[in-house]
């Protein structure tokens, strides 16, 4: 779960890293009541990045100004993100950005820290940028060492190392995927501020993080309505512009069903991922999520069943197609109580395909006579 700007610095400042002054406000005539003088900085609350490139970051030089641009930036879909708040903070006297960051290196298996001397956007392109896996047991000398990679010295290198070793800890407690200062503003005073902050939870999470309860919903804007009911409903669904419903469990086999049916000459209406030790119901919510996108032509479901029972699955599918009897609807299952299933889909009519690429193939073959398109050459 994508946290908005204002909620990461929240807890940015619950966990002692400083933050400037700022005030959220939803119309252009809260301004007036902003005390922060001129210039301030305006910026658009979205969950979707490259904010400042779209124009959703404006610095007004007085009141009327102001209003006028806040007024505006309410009125501004970034990357399909609509902006429905704006952060207000006062203009700080920069004399370097930086960038920190934490997050995880899952083929290392480990957490890493990445920085560099540079903030701002298009931070990857960066030659300074520092890479550091996380130690474990955590020690606090880890943010001095990063500090000094850095090339920092005196008391900006120890704020620098407090404020890394804090956004560990925060990553830590809260099980984040990523937490991210960019940039980390230095003052010409000699501070040491979070200009901005990104933080991303970690969805299996939520459940046991007490913070975040009831906040999932309220984060979904940038997804449509089927995507978002999935996400609700624990399915992980991306929507695309194809005509063949993918429905499979684990990322990894999804991905590579979807380049299958591309390979074989259609096109995935959607990534659906059910997840491991999905039951009938969970199922069967995700068969009518994909039912309802009126472009699919035909469902292909690739399950392999291990945590998962095939039995569960094919008795989520009689119901389904008992409900959608004119749905088209290809079925490859192996694995976990595989032969039971088989059974309970023959009683019912439905094919059970063992092997993925006639499944693949069959329900590209049914898409293409949907639209009255011969069969293509099956891929080499």
């Amino acid at each position: 779960m994508n946290l908005y700007e204002y909620e990461a610095k929240q807890i940015f400042a619950e966990f002692g890293i400083p933050i400037p002054p700022s005030v959220r406000i939803t119309k252009a005539e809260e301004l007036s009541k902003v005390l922060f003088g001129y210039p301030l900085v305006l910026k658009c609350q979205v969950l979707s990045g490259g904010r400042g490139k779209a124009g959703g970051v404006k610095f007004p030089k007085d009141l009327k100004e102001g209003q006028k641009i806040a007024a505006e930036l309410l009125k501004l879909t970034i990357n399909g993100s609509p902006t429905r708040s704006l952060l207000v903070e006062p203009m700080l006297p920069i004399k370097q950005e930086l960038y920190l960051s934490i997050t995880l290196d899952r083929a290392q298996g480990t957490a890493i820290f990445i920085a560099s001397k540079e903030g701002g956007i298009e931070i990857e392109s960066s030659h300074n940028v520092v890479t550091m896996p996380v130690p474990y047991p955590y020690h606090p000398f880890t943010g001095r060492e990063l500090a000094k990679q850095l090339g920092l010295s005196g008391p900006i290198l120890v704020k620098v190392a407090d404020i890394a070793n804090k956004l560990y800890k925060l990553f830590e407690a809260k099980d984040l995927d990523l937490a991210e200062i960019n940039p980390l503003i230095i003052t010409e005073g000699g501070e040491v501020i979070a200009g901005d902050g990104k933080i991303i939870v970690n969805d299996d999470s939520l459940a046991r993080q007490k913070t975040f309860t009831g906040w999932q919903e309220s984060h979904l804007d940038e997804l449509t309505d089927r995507e978002r009911r999935a996400k609700l409903s624990g399915l992980n669904l991306v929507e695309l512009k194809g005509k063949i419903g993918i429905l499979c469990n684990g990322a990894g086999l999804t991905m590579a069903t979807m380049d299958m049916v591309k390979a074989f000459g259609g096109e995935p209406a959607n990534f659906l991922d059910v997840g491991g030790g999905s039951d009938q119901d969970k199922t069967l919510a995700a068969l009518d999520i994909v039912n309802e996108n009126p472009d699919i032509e035909v469902i292909l479901l690739n399950i392999l069943g291990g945590i998962t029972a095939c039995d569960e699955v094919a008795s989520a599918l009689v119901k389904f197609i008992k409900k959608n009897p004119q749905r088209q609807l290809v079925v490859r299952l192996r694995g976990n109580n595989q032969d039971l299933a088989e059974k309970i889909l023959a009683d019912s009519g439905l094919k059970l395909i063992k092997d993925l690429e006639p499944a693949v193939q069959e329900a590209v073959d049914r898409s293409n006579s949907a639209r009255g398109k011969g069969a293509p050459v099956a891929a080499k």
